[in-house]
């Protein structure tokens, strides 16, 4: 491949600052501090990418939205960069990352479904790898699939609302225990009436003048609305059921509404009894005098009856960013669109324009303020928009976007492009305060011919590697082996990306030289030790060891050999059981070290880099001499004991003597 997957290779943080001069003025320390953050939230994700792959080796279940969430929820974390754009003074602003992410990783959750307890693939609410994959790739608008996972979306986005609404109420409830006099034991029903108390003491509940209906001492359509607000249908439908004697005085029809509603499992009506709805609702809203209907009314018949989807917000009731986002995904609907009726179409598709349409309004680049990419990433995660999403997060919270994609295409809620035919997606901000690649560029997303989004996935992982893959590889090799999640791809795109994990995997033992760590190491005694590619042949879509060999370790050994790096040369062949060349390669080294000329010191090789093994995170390497330890039999910088190291483990063993070619035995 002409273009390299992972990059050239970082000398730190992709957070570092390229305006130094301006950070020393507005005081020392803010630099260092953003790079400890950032490696501190590297050092913990990688922790967990550790984990993951070492449950996928061993087939048990890895709840990695929980995982990745919990790194995300604690205090401190990465400084998130804000963009300037170019027309503006440079300014150094720094602010914490929001907590939309995390409230993004919950929505993700609920759309997902990941069960924590589960620990087998068999228990059945496990959530396995690739489980939505053939779901959300498929490109067919109307098939089963396809409104199948529009479907998850729109519930998983919804009911995240809802709790997150239900929370609030709860928080607001105990700061206000007076005024909501909650008493007993508190229910669902006792709880939101607790909430209506407040609200009415505080007087917000609806503009002055406006009739808010009692009955029996609530406020029933407010209580009625903010239990569909919580997601609490069925508890709604009983209130209005218990006192359906009032309800027929007041409305001798909505019984008939709400129980159907609360009925139904896609939250929708007869036929019969829409028309029904829609009727009355048009009715009320064109006769009926200014103030004279309680609105909270009318807001619960436009949630049950999806009334007037043209207008798709409450008049007269107080509603915020999600009270709005909520009813969008409330009023949504995913049905085969050739069925519907064409003034009910209103599904995922436009909830998604609707997103769109705010973020060029509300959050152009440079326009969004100190921490406020947060809300419309959030915004894009409920609506299903992943690959925009991450694209968008990226400038701002690489390690987070490089997580939140991860995480997404693990469960196959990803779309990824083919690297060997994609352009540049990684393009290169003009200006930004922190500058150091990759924080540098942003993601590009691209489309499929059927104008479905996708991102560079391989791409992606191999360029974040840079800032630690020089000092952790293990962790480096974590990363990249993810790039074969999509192995399982149809065509040639699934063989391109289990080619490119390859290809990232090659360039990575290259640049970095740690064969031992890499490739495997062989003991004093001869005995193999397995690399940290080796031990994830199954995740990485070698089916055994010779076709690794053949892939990673050979290529590998050429260059070295090339490099003249003999001791490399020399433990890489071996791995590759090409002991001929290894022998081959002795001996030219024992005849350059014979021919140095006179009053010339001794040649010296280069040792080859010890294996390191983790400790909390970080590598530790083996002290050297440990006996029966696994330091290369190779690390040695004199030709001649490497000589003799290798070939008396070669003439003590028939295996491998039998392999060298009788010109290269003779001394």
């Amino acid at each position: 491949m002409q273009k390299s997957v992972i990059g050239t290779p970082g000398t730190g943080s992709g957070n570092a600052t390229l305006f130094a001069d301006v950070a020393d003025k507005n005081g020392n320390g803010v630099g260092m501090q953003d790079d400890r953050f950032v490696r501190e939230k590297q050092g913990k994700y990688a922790e967990k990418v550790q984990r993951l792959n070492v449950a996928r080796l061993q087939e048990v279940i890895y709840p990695v939205l929980q995982e990745f969430a919990s790194v995300e929820g604690q205090p401190g974390g990465e400084v998130c960069q804000v963009l300037i754009p170019e027309d503006r003074p440079v300014l150094t602003t720094l602010s914490q990352c929001p907590s939309q992410l995390l409230d993004a990783y919950k929505a993700l959750l609920e759309i997902v479904k990941e069960n924590p307890n589960a620990n087998s693939s068999t228990d059945p609410d496990a959530i396995k790898e690739r489980q939505y994959a053939d779901e959300y790739l498929d490109e067919t608008r109307n098939s089963a699939r396809s409104i199948s996972i529009r479907k998850r979306v729109i519930d998983g986005s919804r009911k995240t609302l809802e709790k997150h609404f239900y929370q609030q109420l709860e928080s607001m409830i105990a700061r206000n225990p007076r005024e909501a006099n909650l008493g007993g034991i508190p229910t669902t029903i006792s709880k939101v009436r607790a909430y209506v108390r407040v609200r009415a003491a505080r007087k917000d509940l609806a503009p002055d003048g406006s009739d808010l209906q009692m009955l029996e001492g609530d406020y029933c359509w407010v209580l009625i609305f903010y239990l569909l607000r919580c997601g609490f249908i069925k508890e709604a439908a009983e209130y209005v059921t218990k006192n359906q004697t009032g309800f027929r005085a007041l409305d001798r029809n909505f019984i008939t509404y709400i129980t159907g509603y609360a009925s139904s499992k896609d939250r929708r009506l007869q036929r019969s009894v829409q028309d029904r709805i829609n009727a009355e609702y048009s009715q009320r809203s064109r006769i009926a005098p200014e103030n004279s209907i309680d609105p909270y009314r009318m807001a619960c018949y436009k949630i049950i009856g999806r009334c007037e989807l043209s207008k798709r917000n409450v008049d007269s009731v107080g509603q915020g960013v999600e009270d709005w986002i909520w009813l969008q995904f409330n009023l949504a609907r995913e049905v085969n669109r050739v069925e519907e009726v064409a003034g009910e179409v209103y599904g995922l598709e436009e909830v998604q324009e609707t997103i769109q349409e705010i973020g060029q309004r509300h959050f152009s680049k440079g326009a969004e303020g100190a921490g406020g990419y947060g809300t419309f990433f959030y915004l894009q995660i409920l609506g299903g928009m992943f690959e925009q999403a991450v694209s968008y997060l990226y400038p701002y919270s690489y390690v987070a976007a490089v997580h939140f994609a991860i995480a997404l295409d693990f469960y196959g809620l990803l779309r990824v492009s083919d690297f060997s035919v994609s352009e540049s997606e990684l393009c290169t901000l003009k200006r930004s305060i922190l500058g150091v690649p990759p924080a540098d560029r942003w993601i590009q997303v691209t489309f499929t011919t059927k104008q479905l989004p996708q991102i560079n996935f391989g791409r992606m992982l191999g360029y974040y590697t840079r800032d630690f893959r020089t000092a952790n590889v293990e962790a480096a090799v974590d990363y990249l082996t993810l790039i074969c999640l999509n192995s399982d791809l149809h065509g040639s795109l699934g063989k391109s990306q289990t080619a490119l994990c390859h290809e990232a995997l090659r360039e990575l033992v290259l640049e970095t030289r740690e064969f031992a760590s890499l490739l495997g190491d062989i003991r004093t005694d001869g005995t193999r030790i397995k690399g940290a590619i080796e031990q994830r042949l199954k995740l990485i879509g070698l089916a055994d060891q010779e076709e690794f060999l053949k892939t990673v370790t050979v290529q590998a050994a050429a260059v070295a050999d090339d490099n003249g790096r003999t001791t490399d040369a020399v433990l890489l062949y071996h791995l590759a059981e090409d002991y001929d060349n290894v022998i081959a390669i002795i001996n030219r080294a024992l005849s350059e070290a014979v021919t140095t000329d006179i009053g010339q010191g001794p040649v010296k090789l280069q040792p080859i880099k010890p294996r390191a093994t983790m400790q909390n995170g970080q590598p530790q390497f083996q002290q050297q001499q440990q006996d029966g330890s696994s330091l290369s039999l190779t690390s040695v910088d004199d030709p001649e004991t490497l000589a003799k190291n290798m070939i008396t483990m070669y003439n003590t063993n028939a295996m491998y003597f039998r392999k060298i070619k009788q010109v290269n035995r003779d001394p």
